[in-house]
């Protein structure tokens, strides 16, 4: 396959490899490790694993979007056309990012069979050029209502050249969207972010109840989980960074103070109640202080047990991070 570097670095156009003769043609639509290579040879981050595939029809002059949702449910998507063609819209609203509020727009169709990667951190649209045409996409998280958000597809700050013929077709939803200015915006996230995260109690005279739930308030699948209990006071742990996996951590005993270094700025959390999760995202060294004696921390993770994800030296990892690995 072939990739092509839009105007906003961040955002790739693939072409792959067809294969034709007589009976017909066959192509890879996508092919993980292929994919992740190329990420890996632009400097870009490896997302988390594709787990919604989404579907759509429209006729012409059709827009839908511009779409995203807030973290920790932020979505990247790989989209493509697979009959008809529309003009695929990506719009960067990552705050502090040096293309906020830029935009690239490229024509998808089921001729050239071109794919778009667009990463978190990107409100997405699309207008329909011709009549049927199908839409599909992959997404890494699955749909979750209370994090979409959407912005006016004609905000005349982003400008928006949009090829329509005749009168566009929108929904009410997407009309009445907010401009950009108005909305509310995707903090940018770097392959080492971290954030707090705030879990639902559920209960009542007879006690409480947290459900933790993949897709859910956990944004990653799930590939292992484990706890660590029994930590001495005086005892440090971590200090280790993970080159893929993504972790969710809640302490649901006790209390422990959790260090974080992405390369460029730092930062602590303590966490003392199981009504708090902490979600630390790949490339950002760790280290684990202050255990209480009581303290049970639970960690769900994004991969199975993998030594060579680990960066176990401070000083490599600031060589992969000043690398852009």
């Amino acid at each position: 396959m072939k990739i092509i570097r839009t105007a906003i670095p961040d955002v790739l156009i693939i072409e792959p490899t067809v294969f034709s003769d007589e009976r017909g043609w066959f192509m890879e639509s996508f092919n993980e490790q292929k994919f992740h290579q190329a990420l890996n040879a632009f400097g870009l981050p490896v997302p988390g694993n594709f787990t919604q595939d989404n579907h759509s029809l429209s006729k012409k002059n059709v827009i839908r979007g511009l779409h995203y949702q807030l973290p920790p449910y932020a979505q990247g998507k790989l989209v493509r056309v697979t009959k008809g063609s529309a003009y695929d819209v990506a719009v960067d609203v990552r705050k502090n990012s040096p293309t906020f509020g830029q935009w690239v727009g490229v024509e998808l169709n089921s001729h050239t069979k071109r794919i778009l990667w667009i990463p978190e951190g990107f409100a997405h649209g699309f207008v329909a050029l011709e009549d049927n045409t199908e839409f599909l996409y992959k997404t890494t998280r699955t749909y979750h209502r209370e994090s979409e958000r959407s912005i006016r597809w004609d905000d005349p700050e982003i400008g928006i050249d949009w090829p329509v013929e005749g009168e566009e077709i929108i929904s009410d939803k997407d009309r009445n969207a907010p401009m950009l200015k108005e909305a509310e915006i995707f903090q940018l996230f770097s392959p080492g972010s971290f954030e707090e995260i705030e879990l639902k109690v559920i209960g009542d005279e007879r006690g409480s109840l947290i459900a933790l739930e993949q897709g859910q308030n956990i944004p990653f699948n799930i590939k292992r989980a484990y706890y660590i209990f029994g930590t001495q006071p005086d005892v440090s742990r971590g200090y280790h960074a993970h080159r893929q996996l993504e972790q969710m951590v809640v302490c649901v005993a006790g209390s422990c103070r959790i260090f974080m270094d992405d390369g460029v700025v730092s930062d602590s959390v303590v966490l003392s109640s199981s009504n708090k999760a902490l979600l630390i995202k790949n490339m950002i060294w760790r280290e684990m202080h202050n255990f209480s004696s009581d303290c049970v921390l639970l960690v769900f993770a994004s991969e199975h047990f993998n030594e060579a994800d680990y960066i176990r030296s401070y000083d490599e990892f600031m060589v992969e991070v000043k690398n852009g690995k």
